[in-house]
């Protein structure tokens, strides 16, 4: 079996439960969330194969799930939007991953792995862990927030 039909059924629930979380922060819509959300993942998959970092797999198991559930929600007119969509969120999470690790900034590093974190806690199935501070994008492996240049 592909590794989609592993994911389908975890997709497949995702997309049909309510968010984990109540309140502010839930989408109103998820169509435009899930694309902002594979947008932002297809960034991270380039920025962390730049890196040679072994944490891509992850993020591309995560990035197939929310394919998955923008394609079942996307109507038959609506591809282009959501591809707008897609390449905006794109663009901005390659910039704060730029800006982190080009400028050092730890708030764009941050700020970059709570936006994964956040969009990868909407997926019900194999996803990767939230990074911890000390695992800022664009680190080997072996370094930390302390030893970074």
């Amino acid at each position: 079996m592909g590794m989609r039909s592993h994911i389908l059924p975890a997709v497949l629930i995702a997309a049909l439960l309510p968010a984990p979380q109540a309140g502010a922060d839930t989408p109103d819509d998820p169509l435009r969330f899930f694309a902002t959300c594979a947008g932002r993942l297809s960034a991270e998959l380039s920025h962390r194969w730049m890196f040679s970092d072994p944490g891509a797999d992850d993020i591309e198991v995560l990035r197939i799930a929310l394919l998955d559930i923008v394609e079942m929600l996307t109507p038959e007119d609506g591809g282009r939007e959501v591809l707008s969509w897609r390449i905006q969120a794109r663009t901005a999470h390659s910039a704060l991953l730029s800006r982190a690790v080009f400028q050092n900034d730890d708030w764009a590093s941050d700020r970059a792995a709570a936006e994964v974190a956040y969009c990868a806690s909407f997926v019900l199935g194999p996803t990767p862990p939230a990074p911890t501070i000390a695992e800022r994008p664009g680190m080997p492996p072996t370094a930390t927030a302390a030893t970074a240049p």
